[in-house]
C-alpha cells in the first residue's frame, strides 16, 4: 500500500488535537515553565541569603595569635555586601549594599576560645601558630555550617592580609593589599574584535545565553519523542492501533503521529518562548545578549533533525513495548543522551573550541544541545563546515533511525505478551538497512 498524504495528515490531525485537549497537556503547558521559574527563583534567593547569613553570624571572632603578627591588628572586620546586580550596559549606578561588623577578641589559649565555641558564644576561632610567616598554616574551629558558605573565609583572609603589613606600609595601602582587585574592570575580546567589559552581568549572560538555547532546544526535542512513546504505548496496550491497521498503513501511521505530535512540541516550546519574552522582555533588553539571525537557522534545522532521529527512535521503542512503563525503561537512556552535555556544561563552555565539545557536537544524540552551547558561547567561534558536517551526520541519522524504526514499528505493533530479544530487534534493523 503506498503511502496516501491524505491519511497521513487526518493522522497528524487527530494525534495533535487529542494531545492538546487533555489536561496534561495544559499541565506541562503552563506547570513546567512556572516549576522551573520557582526553583530558579529561590535558589538564587537562598544562594544570596546563605552569603549574607554567614557574614551576619560571624560576629565575634576569637583569635589564638601565637606569632605575635596581629598583637596591633584591628580589633574588628567590616565586610560590605552588594545585593544587587546590574544588567545594564551602562555602568552600574546606586548598586545597594550591606554592610556587617565582626567584633575580633583575642584569647590566651586555645582551649578557652574552643569552650566559647562549643557553647555558642562565639562562632569561630582562629588560631595562627608561631610559624605563620613562613608557612601560612592557620586553623578555623566552627561550628557546622553551610559547605558553600564562603564569604567569611573572604572576610577573615582580608583582615589576615590588612594587618599583617599595616604596621609596615600604613592603613591606606594595607586596605589595598586586602582587596587588591576590589573595584577591577576586566575586558576580554568579543568576537567582533572589539574588548568589552566583562563584568558579572556578562558572566552571568555568558553563562545563561548557551544553557537557554540548547535547554529549549533539548526540551523541545525530547517533549516530542515522549508524546510519540506516550502514544503509541497506550494505544498498543488499548489495542486502539489495530483498529488503526485497517484503515492506514504502519508507514502512513508512523509519519502522521511524527508530524502531528511534533506540532505539539513546538506549539508547546513557542508558547513557552512568546510568553517568557513577553514578561521578561524589559529585563533582557538590558542584559548585553547579540544574536545572529544565523543562529536561529541553524537552531531550526538542529530540532528538525534532532526530533526525527529522537522520534524515530521514540517510535520504535513504543512499538516493541508492552506498557507505558516498560516503554520509559527504554527511553530514559536515550533521554539521558539528550541532556548528558548538560552535565559537562562547565567544561564545554570553558573551552567550547576543544576536543569535548567538538566531538560531542558531531555526536548525533548529543549534537543539538551541544553544538547550541557552542554558538551561544561567547568566547566561540564555530567554523561553518563544523556545523554543516554536525547537521549532515544528525540528519543521517535519524533517516536511518527512521528507517530502521519504521521496520520495527510494522513489526512490533502486533505483537502482544512479549517484547522481543535484541537478537531479533537487530535482525528487524539489518532487513531494514
Amino acid at each position: 500500500m503506498s503511502a496516501s498524504r491524505q491519511r497521513i495528515l487526518t493522522v497528524a490531525r487527530r494525534e495533535f488535537l487529542t494531545t492538546v485537549k487533555r489536561r496534561a497537556f495544559l499541565l506541562t503547558l503552563i506547570g513546567t515553565p512556572a516549576y522551573f521559574a520557582l526553583v530558579t527563583f529561590i535558589s538564587a534567593s537562598a544562594s544570596i541569603q546563605e552569603k549574607k547569613d554567614a557574614l551576619k553570624d560571624l560576629d565575634v571572632l576569637a583569635v589564638i595569635d601565637s606569632s605575635g603578627a596581629f598583637a596591633g591588628a584591628t580589633r574588628e572586620i567590616r565586610t560590605t555586601f552588594k545585593t544587587g546586580l546590574s544588567f545594564s550596559r551602562r555602568p552600574a549606578m546606586g548598586v545597594d549594599s550591606i554592610s556587617f561588623k565582626t567584633d575580633v577578641r583575642f584569647y590566651s589559649s586555645l582551649d578557652s576560645a574552643l569552650a566559647d565555641v562549643r557553647a555558642g558564644r562565639v562562632p569561630q576561632a582562629l588560631v595562627i601558630p608561631s610559624d605563620y610567616v613562613e608557612s601560612g598554616r592557620i586553623r578555623r574551629y566552627t561550628r557546622p555550617n553551610s559547605p558553600f558558605t564562603t564569604g567569611d573565609r573572604r572576610a577573615i583572609g582580608g583582615w589576615l592580609a590588612r594587618n599583617l603589613v599595616a604596621s609596615r606600609v600604613g592603613d591606606d595601602i594595607a586596605a589595598r593589599v586586602a582587596r587588591p582587585t576590589e573595584e577591577e574592570q576586566l575586558l576580554t575580546l568579543s568576537r567582533s574584535g572589539r574588548f568589552e567589559v566583562k563584568d558579572d552581568s556578562r558572566e552571568v549572560a555568558d553563562f545563561l545565553v548557551p544553557m537557554f538555547f540548547s535547554m529549549l532546544l533539548g526540551l523541545s526535542i525530547m517533549i516530542g519523542g515522549q508524546y510519540l512513546l506516550q502514544g503509541v504505548s497506550e494505544e498498543k496496550e488499548s489495542r486502539i492501533l489495530e483498529s488503526l491497521m485497517c484503515q492506514v498503513s504502519a508507514e502512513e501511521l508512523m509519519t502522521g503521529k511524527l508530524f502531528g505530535l511534533g506540532a505539539v512540541g513546538l506549539v508547546t516550546v513557542g508558547t513557552w518562548v512568546v510568553v517568557g519574552l513577553a514578561v521578561s522582555g524589559p529585563a533582557l533588553s538590558m542584559l548585553p545578549i547579540t544574536t545572529q539571525p544565523m543562529v536561529l537557522v541553524v537552531a531550526t534545522l538542529y530540532f528538525l533533525f534532532g526530533y526525527l532521529f529522537f522520534g524515530s527512535i521514540m517510535t520504535g521503542i513504543g512499538a516493541i513495548t508492552n506498557n507505558m512503563r516498560e516503554a520509559q525503561q527504554f527511553a530514559v537512556w536515550f533521554t539521558l543522551a539528550n541532556f548528558a552535555p548538560f552535565i559537562l556544561i562547565t567544561a564545554i563552555l570553558s573551552h567550547p573550541d576543544g576536543p569535548l565539545a567538538f566531538w560531542l557536537s558531531l555526536f548525533p544524540p548529543t549534537a543539538s544541545t551541544t553544538m547550541m552551547m557552542r554558538l551561544g558561547a561567547s568566547n566561540s567561534v564555530v567554523p561553518p563546515w563544523q556545523v554543516g558536517l554536525s547537521l549532515l551526520l544528525l540528519a543521517a541519522s535519524g533517516l536511518l533511525a527512521l528507517r530502521i524504526s519504521a521496520r520495527i514499528f510494522r513489526v512490533g505493533l502486533l505483537m502482544y505478551g512479549k517484547t522481543p530479544s535484541l537478537p531479533e530487534i537487530m535482525r528487524w534493523a539489518r532487513r531494514a538497512a
